[in-house]
């Protein structure tokens, strides 16, 4: 599986030929826009409609289970929107969107298995994003930056957290391959960056 960023919430998920794009966005956003060809696109924004992803995606944009090409979808609802939780060829991906209260997925716990990679908004509260971090106890950390983050807030992110981040352009991940008795702290490059 490759895990590749595009700035705000937005993120690019393959593997082999299946592709899901997660929280893709339209021009004016400060970022340049996703532009692939996905089969799913998971949107924690259901009122986002402008997005320039090619081919004809599914959309799941509201609480609920699905699924799709034989990878698993749950919806699940926040005060912000919907969070999702995939579970695709044994490795569980949570996307919190634009989360940054442990308060707000809390309760939804108890719905949700074991995550391996946590894609956490790093633009609120570092102290707010460790309990959350540490609530869910994932294996890989990957934080993103939302609409008009300062650089600082990365860095604060990094600093609370406390794991050396490792800078990527893509993470590639198999199941085998996650670390057992520690975490990881991936920083995705945006294309272009």
């Amino acid at each position: 599986m490759v895990c590749s960023y595009y700035g705000r919430t937005a993120f690019k998920v393959q593997s082999g030929e299946d592709v899901v794009a997660i929280d893709p966005f339209g021009k004016g956003e400060g970022f340049t826009p996703p532009r692939f060809e996905a089969h799913v696109v998971t949107l924690s924004d259901r009122h986002q409609k402008d997005f320039s992803i090619a081919g004809n995606p599914m959309i799941f944009s509201t609480p609920g289970e699905y699924e799709a090409r034989g990878i698993l979808f749950m919806g699940i609802p926040t005060p912000e929107g919907t969070a999702f939780f995939i579970d695709w060829e044994g490795l569980r991906l949570l996307h919190l969107g634009s989360i940054e209260k442990k308060s707000s997925i809390e309760p939804a716990l108890d719905q949700i298995e074991a995550v391996d990679i946590l894609m956490i908004s790093s633009s609120g509260s570092p102290t707010e994003a460790q309990k959350i971090v540490a609530l869910i106890d994932p294996r890989i950390i990957i934080p993103m930056q939302g609409p008009g983050a300062k650089k600082s807030s990365l860095e604060n992110f990094i600093k609370e957290i406390g794991e050396k981040p490792e800078k990527l352009d893509k993470l590639t991940v198999k199941k085998k391959g996650l670390p057992v008795d520690s975490q990881r702290l991936v920083v995705l490059e945006t294309p272009g960056t």
